[in-house]
């Protein structure tokens, strides 16, 4: 009783790892997959450089008070953040790509 339920959990494991891509499709998946996470860099790019000007028109306009420029602080340390995630996927993405990692 318990090897056929052994057995039936593991046979979608066991067919899922015999249908595997073929090299050629392996590696469009993956120009693709790096096309996509390029294109996302490029917009974090574009979206950070906008909150940061657009959060030093808040400073500028709130005034130099410390008390009043958590808005622009907080702006700029999302935007920076948000940049850092998108291109630390973008590096990993590379990573992989590269073969320093092997992919199971």
């Amino acid at each position: 009783m318990v090897r056929r339920t052994l057995a039936s959990l593991t046979m979608p494991l066991t067919a899922a790892a015999s249908i595997a891509a073929a090299p050629d499709e392996e590696r469009a998946m993956l120009e693709a997959f790096d096309g996509v996470l390029t294109a996302m860099a490029y917009a974090a790019a574009g979206l950070a450089l906008f909150a940061v000007v657009w959060a030093g028109f808040v400073l500028m306009a709130e005034g130099s008070e410390p008390r009043n420029a958590g808005r622009a602080r907080a702006g700029i340390t999302g935007a920076l953040v948000g940049l850092v995630v998108v291109l630390s996927a973008k590096a990993v993405a590379l990573v992989l790509r590269s073969g320093i990692v092997p992919i199971p």
